[in-house]
This record gives C-alpha cells, sequence and structure tokens, in this order.
C-alpha cells in the first residue's frame, strides 16, 4: 500500500503530452474500474468513521483525514451496483475496503471501493467515450473506457456527475450575478468538454451572458471543428479564423486532451491568435504550470461562474 501511495504521489505532478494515468480498482464485482491519478490525492485503509443525520444515503460517513474532515462516499452504492457492507466498529476489518482520497473543485472527499489494483499510463488516444448502454447502466457515473491489453473493459469515473447528483446546487446559486452582455453577442465561443454536467454549467453560463457557443466533447472534436474553420478561411482569403473568438477546453478528455489540443492551435498560424482558457477541476499547480507551457491563455477550475465571466470578458472583447 505504501509503494502505491508513493507512485500516486509522484504521478499527480505529472502531466504528459497526450498522456494520462488511471488508477484501477475494484467494487467487488466483476467491473474494473479507473480514476484519473491526477485527481488522487491519497489512497488508505479506511479509518473510523463518523456518520452524519440526515445526508444522503451515498454518504456513510465522515472520515478525519489529518485534521480535515472528508465525506466518504460508497462509490459501488452510488455506481447502482449494490451494497458494500462496512464494520464501522472494526476499523481494522479486511473486508471494510478502501478510501480514495480526491480532489475536486478544491475541496477533498473520498471514495470507498473494495480494493485497488495498479497504476497504469495510457495515451489520451485510447481513451474513449463510452456506449450509452455502458454509461445509463452505471447512472451515469462513467465518463470513459478503455481496454487493457488482455482486452479486459476498464470503465472511468466521472467524478463531477458523482458529485454533483450527491450535492446539487439550484441554477440561482450557481449563476447569480451573471447577466446577459450585449457586446458578446456578436462573439462566439468553442467549448470541449467530456463531463454532461460540465457542459451543462458551461451552456447555462454563456446563455446567462448572451455569449453564442460551439460545443464539442473531446479535444480532438474541437480541433477537428477548428482545422475545418481555418479551411474555410484560407478559401476566404483571410489568413485567420474569424467565428471563433476564444477557446475553452477541459484538461482531461477522451481521444485528445487540452493540453494537447492547446499545443496543436499554438502551432497553426491560423488559429493561434485564439485566446485559450483551460478549464478543469485540477486544481493542482502542475497542471496550470503545464498549460502556460503549451500556450494557455488563462485556467479557471470547475466551476466558478464568476470567474468564467470575469476571464471571458477580459479576452475575448
Amino acid at each position: 500500500m505504501s509503494t502505491l501511495i508513493t507512485e500516486i504521489d509522484a504521478r499527480t505532478r505529472l502531466a504528459g503530452a497526450n498522456q494520462m494515468e488511471l488508477l484501477l480498482f475494484h467494487l467487488g464485482t466483476s467491473e474494473l474500474f479507473g480514476i484519473n491519478v491526477f485527481k488522487v490525492r491519497e489512497v488508505m485503509k479506511l479509518p473510523q468513521l463518523t456518520r452524519v443525520p440526515e445526508t444522503d444515503n451515498r454518504v456513510i460517513g465522515m472520515a478525519n483525514i489529518r485534521g480535515t474532515m472528508v465525506p466518504v462516499i460508497a462509490l459501488k452504492r452510488s455506481l447502482g451496483l449494490g451494497e458494500h457492507d462496512v464494520d464501522l466498529t472494526n476499523p481494522e476489518a479486511k473486508e471494510n475496503g478502501i478510501l480514495i482520497i480526491t480532489e475536486y473543485n478544491a475541496s477533498l472527499q473520498a471514495f470507498h471501493v473494495a480494493d485497488v489494483d495498479r497504476i497504469i499510463r495510457m495515451s489520451w488516444s485510447q481513451i474513449k467515450t463510452p456506449p450509452s448502454l455502458v454509461r445509463d447502466n452505471n447512472k451515469g457515473g462513467v465518463t470513459a473506457v478503455t481496454m487493457l491489453d488482455n482486452g479486459r473493459m476498464v470503465l472511468i469515473l466521472d467524478v463531477e456527475k458523482l458529485l454533483s447528483d450527491i450535492c446539487p446546487r439550484p441554477d440561482d446559486e450557481v449563476y447569480a450575478g451573471l447577466v446577459s452582455k450585449p457586446e458578446l453577442k456578436a462573439k462566439c465561443v468553442l467549448f470541449a468538454d467530456d463531463s454532461t454536467v460540465a457542459r451543462t454549467q458551461i451552456r447555462k453560463a454563456l446563455d446567462k451572458l448572451g455569449v453564442p457557443f460551439v460545443q464539442t466533447t473531446t479535444g480532438k472534436e474541437a480541433w477537428d471543428y477548428l482545422q475545418q474553420l481555418a479551411d474555410i478561411a484560407v478559401k476566404e482569403g483571410s489568413p485567420t479564423v474569424q467565428h471563433i473568438n476564444l477557446v475553452l477546453s477541459d484538461i482531461e478528455m477522451p481521444d485528445m486532451d487540452g493540453f494537447t489540443l492547446t499545443k496543436h492551435i499554438r502551432s497553426d498560424p491560423r488559429l493561434a491568435h485564439l485566446p485559450v482558457i483551460l478549464h478543469s477541476s485540477l486544481t493542482g499547480t502542475c497542471n496550470q504550470d503545464k498549460g502556460r507551457q503549451v500556450g494557455a491563455t488563462d485556467y479557471v477550475t470547475k466551476f466558478d461562474p464568476k470567474m468564467f465571466a470575469e476571464k471571458l470578458m477580459r479576452y475575448i472583447c
């Protein structure tokens, strides 16, 4: 276990060119699951939990992790795969399983799993959007899939969707203060994000601001669209694309990640002038540093509509 934790700690500081690393784990079922190592802060045995009255039944308690109270989410239950018995009176019980501590939007939460397997490194080109049957069978909690060399499928968690279902926020609270800006009506934003939750949030924010947009679900889709626009611009006698004024990109996406998309944009003279804002739940400074290295204009964390609006106005007007 200590070796695995050491590996995770080292890998959270990596940001490769279109590369990602998955922590594989089990839930006591036949499926094999994965989570991006960049989201993982720690792996540990299940500690003593404190139950919290009147909470969502997917939250089985709070864990004190070095002075920080962290909610513990029953992942098997959250994905509709049944129950995993936990003996809260005996923290040393082997069957109690493992906690995967993750970071999302600058906060910590723990996913309770049966066991962890290993870490694998893959190209984002090997990560694919899941078939609808796979996505629907796991209550929308799977954002992508990949295949191992032995032909076994790995289901990759959609952390944003899981947490949004457990702790929903009303639109009036999320988008408070966003108003339509007349000067934005003639602009257009292209955004790329594989998370259904994130795409919905972005769409609603842009609608509130009155900004036209084009949405894509992967970096590859966004790049193909930009290439089409660039080719049209050349045919029309324009050296640069005029129909898109800003690109907003997630970092973690199947087929092509946000870092690689940004590098491609910066390397194409027809597109290099476009502001590129990286938009991610990965709040580590290493991701912001990597973004700057590949030419990103700025970085915003998911999901802060006020900051998003401020940076949009700064770079699009």
